[in-house]
């Protein structure tokens, strides 16, 4: 098989009775004519849930993750240059449902494609994550990392299946070079626990000919506590590299929150949280515990376009501050270059000059989940 016939030679099946799919791909998967067959992944969101907070004011101050390096990634920091807000930048964010009307997002965030998933869960999810990224600078609730991108969405739900890989497909379709894809899915692999989304061969392709085109795509690692040079991922995505930026989750800088003994000490910062999955194909970490964002209402309730959250958690919470990263970047590199970043570069450019992961209880450097983006340092290299 070319090369054209791997990146583009994927379709979906979906059959009359959903109880069929494991028998037919069974049969397909037998036959000399089909490459490979498998039952698409039914991905969940990258998030972890914990408890509820009081209280209602301006966010902002609680945005660490925006603070000079080594707790933050030195976004503000690095504002005052031209294009480093994320200008000129375009983010589409793939998973589920989003509250595109919240009071703190711009107006007009389009959705390009899929149908959204009727939950609040998923809802909450997804705003949560735009938060982080574009939340609009107005002193009250949060500011985003590249607050002057812009973004859209697309739902992993297409021809009312999950179909990651149509998702990142049709997005990519829909952008330019520099701009960036967000992952903000998860599923179950072979060892039962939640792995990265490119483990699958048709989103692994996806992925490949999105970054071909020029696109950035920033990828969760997933919440499984799962090692992926195990032997059982060989072969597969997880051993591979997609051309993604594939982010950890690790702890923030201080082990003490919410005054709650529940959560009084989790290890050290910038090591790998307990629940992030590591490889070596896993680049960079963001903060994986208490991000302060949209959503969800613990940290001020009211009608759902007013809520904030000061406990979004994950490689959910981690993989929108390493996109925040990359809109700076290449919004930056656009201003000063006249032109973007390749994506190859703009991971190496993360990778080589993000500050140190370090190593925990039971949690050593070779657990790989990479540093935490340094944007004053990586704004030197564009």
């Amino acid at each position: 098989m070319d090369s054209d016939f791997i990146q583009s030679g994927f379709v979906q099946v979906v059959p009359q009775r959903a109880q069929d799919a494991r028998r037919l791909a069974e049969a397909l998967a037998g036959s000399d004519a089909v490459w490979k067959a498998h039952v698409a992944p039914r991905p969940v969101p990258a998030a972890v849930v914990n408890g509820s907070a009081a209280g209602s004011r301006n966010f902002e101050p609680a945005q660490g993750y925006l603070d000079s390096p080594p707790d933050g990634i030195g976004a503000a920091e690095v504002w005052s240059l031209p294009g480093a807000k994320g200008k000129g930048v375009t983010i589409c964010d793939i998973e589920g449902n989003w509250n595109r009307n919240h009071q703190d997002l711009p107006t007009g965030i389009p959705l390009i494609g899929g149908t959204v998933i009727a939950d609040l869960g998923w809802r909450n999810h997804g705003t949560a994550v735009l938060g982080e990224v574009i939340s609009i600078p107005d002193a009250k609730g949060t500011v985003g990392i590249s607050h002057e991108a812009k973004a859209m969405v697309h739902s992993a739900i297409v021809n009312g299946v999950f179909n990651t890989a149509a998702a990142i497909t049709n997005a990519a379709a829909t952008l330019s070079a520099g701009d960036v894809i967000l992952i903000e899915l998860q599923a179950t692999g072979p060892n039962g626990k939640y792995v990265a989304m490119q483990y699958w061969a048709d989103i692994f392709s996806a992925i490949v000919a999105a970054t071909a085109k020029g696109i950035t795509v920033v990828e969760a690692a997933a919440n499984g506590n799962e090692d992926f040079e195990l032997p059982v991922f060989a072969g597969t995505g997880l051993q591979k590299d997609s051309g993604a930026i594939v982010v950890g989750a690790g702890i923030p800088p201080t082990n003490h929150f919410d005054n709650d003994n529940a959560y009084a000490s989790i290890g050290v910062p910038r090591s790998r949280i307990w629940f992030s999955n590591h490889g070596r194909i896993v680049n960079v970490q963001g903060w994986g515990w208490h991000v302060t964002t949209l959503g969800y209402g613990d940290a001020q309730g009211g009608g759902q376009n007013r809520w904030y959250t000061l406990r979004f958690s994950g490689t959910s919470s981690a993989s929108p501050i390493v996109t925040g990263a990359v809109a700076c970047l290449q919004g930056r590199s656009k201003a000063k270059n006249g032109a973007p970043l390749a994506p190859s570069q703009v991971r190496q450019i993360l990778m080589a000059t993000g500050t140190s992961q370090v190593a925990g209880p039971g949690v050593p450097v070779t657990q790989q989940i990479g540093p935490l983006p340094n944007l004053p340092a990586a704004m030197q290299q564009v």
